[in-house]
C-alpha cells in the first residue's frame, strides 16, 4: 500500500511575511496524493495566517505555547507532540531568519524523525549582536548542524550567511506567475477602489521593522514629492510584537513631513497581486534580506524595481531590476523618474525562465522528498 510522504512546517507566524507566503505558494501547489504538509505554530496564542485554509485543506496545524511566555511548557509541548505523533513524520522542516532558534530540528533529531531541514531565508540580523546573542549564535549554530541532515536556503547570500562553508541547495521563492502577470482591468479596478486613479504610484510591501528600512523609504518619497507633487506611496504590511513601535514612528515621520494625504498605509493584505497592478513602480530599500519574495512578484507584475545593494545579486531575474546605493538619495529619486513613463510588459516567461516559477520548483521539491523517504511511492 502506498503511503504519503509526511512532512512537519514550522515558521508560519500571524504576520503575512515572505516566509509564510513562501509557505503557502507551496502548499497549495503540493501534490497531495504523495506529499502532505501539516504546520506547527509556535506562538500558540495567536492566530496562524492562513490556518483556516490549511484545516479545510485536512490539513494539521499544532499549536506551542510561545517560548517567551513560558519557555518551559514551550519545550514540553514539542515534547508532547513529537511523542504522540511519534512515527508519522519523514521530516520537519525549520524555516528561519537566524540562529536564535534551533530547537525543532533538536527535538527532531531526537524523537527519530529522519529527514531534519533548516531552510534559510535571511542574510543578516536585525537585533544588536551583544555577547549574550554572540553566544547563543555559536551555540545554536553547533547544534544546527549535529541535528540537520541538510541545509536550504532562499539564496547564495543566505545560505553563505546562516550556513558558512557548509554545503547548502538553493530552494527559490517561487511564485504562482499568472496571479502577477500585468492585467490593465485589475489596474484600473484597484486604482478606482483606492481612490489613486490618475497618481504616479509608488509601493512597497514589507513588514514595518528595522530591516525594511521604512525611514529611509519615506525619505526618497518625500525628495521625488518635490519634483512631482502628484505621486502616492502605498505602504502594504504590518508590525508584530515589539516593531510595533517602529510603525509609530514611521507614521509620525509621514506626518512630520506633511505626507499624510500621499501615503496609504494598507496593512497586510491578501490582495498583494492586484495592489501591485495599481503600482507603477516597487521600491526595496532593505538593509539585508535573503531573497524577498516581493522583489520576485513585483517583477512578475511588469513593475520597474529599485533594490538596495545590500540585496542579493540573485534577485535579479529580469531587466526590471536597478540596485542603488542607500547612501545615495538622489540616485534613488532620479531612477524612479527615469523610469516614470514605462510601458509594462508580461514577465511571466522571463519568471519561470529563471526557476522561480511555483509549477517547476514545487517538482523539485517533491521529488528531493520523494527520494529520501522511501515509501514505495
Amino acid at each position: 500500500m502506498k503511503k504519503t510522504v509526511n512532512i512537519l512546517q514550522v515558521g508560519m507566524t500571524d504576520n503575512i511575511g515572505g516566509m509564510e507566503t513562501y509557505l503557502i505558494n507551496q502548499y497549495r501547489q503540493l501534490n497531495r496524493n504523495k506529499i502532505e504538509y501539516d504546520f506547527v505554530n509556535i506562538t500558540g496564542d495567536r492566530h496562524m495566517v492562513f490556518e483556516e485554509e490549511i484545516k479545510d485543506a485536512g490539513n494539521q496545524v499544532y499549536k506551542i505555547c510561545r517560548r517567551s511566555k513560558n519557555p518551559f511548557k514551550h519545550y514540553y509541548d514539542w515534547w508532547k507532540l513529537l511523542k504522540k505523533q511519534r512515527g508519522k513524520y519523514d521530516a520537519i522542516v525549520l524555516n528561519a531568519c537566524h540562529l536564535y532558534y534551533v530547537f525543532p530540528l533538536v527535538i527532531g533529531r531526537i524523537m527519530g524523525i529522519k529527514i531534519r531541514i533548516m531552510h534559510s531565508h535571511n542574510s543578516g540580523d536585525e537585533l544588536q549582536i551583544n555577547v549574550l546573542r554572540q553566544f547563543i549564535v555559536w551555540l545554536n549554530s553547533k547544534l544546527m548542524f549535529w541535528a540537520a541532515t541538510d541545509c536550504w536556503a532562499c539564496s547564495n547570500a543566505a545560505g553563505k550567511w546562516m550556513f558558512r562553508n557548509r554545503k547548502f541547495i538553493i530552494i527559490h521563492n517561487a511564485i504562482d506567475t499568472r496571479k502577477f502577470t500585468f492585467n490593465e482591468v485589475i489596474r484600473n479596478k484597484k486604482r478606482k477602489e483606492l481612490k489613486i486613479e490618475g497618481k504616479f504610484v509608488v509601493g512597497h510591501v514589507g513588514r514595518f521593522t528595522y530591516q525594511k528600512n521604512h525611514k529611509f523609504l519615506i525619505t526618497v518619497f518625500s525628495e521625488a514629492c518635490k519634483k512631482n507633487s502628484n505621486m502616492i506611496l502605498l505602504l502594504v504590511g504590518d508590525a508584530v510584537g515589539i516593531d510595533k513601535e517602529y510603525l509609530l514612528q514611521t507614521h509620525e515621520m509621514v506626518n512630520q513631513l506633511g505626507l499624510q494625504d500621499k501615503v496609504l498605509f494598507l496593512g497586510m493584505r491578501t490582495d498583494v497581486n492586484e495592489l501591485m497592478q495599481a503600482m507603477d513602480c516597487f521600491l526595496l530599500p532593505s538593509h539585508f534580506e535573503g531573497l524577498p519574495v516581493v522583489g520576485v512578484e513585483a517583477q512578475a507584475a511588469g513593475l520597474p524595481c529599485f533594490f538596495s545593494n545590500t540585496i542579493t545579486p540573485d534577485l535579479s531575474i529580469t531587466s526590471l531590476v536597478h540596485y542603488c546605493n542607500n547612501s545615495g538619495l538622489t540616485e534613488w529619486v532620479d531612477s524612479i523618474f527615469e523610469y516614470c513613463n514605462y510601458k509594462r510588459n508580461n514577465m511571466q516567461q522571463q519568471i519561470t525562465n529563471s526557476g522561480y516559477d511555483i509549477a517547476t520548483e514545487i517538482y523539485k521539491i517533491e521529488q528531493f522528498y520523494l527520494n529520501r523517504c522511501s515509501h514505495g511511492l
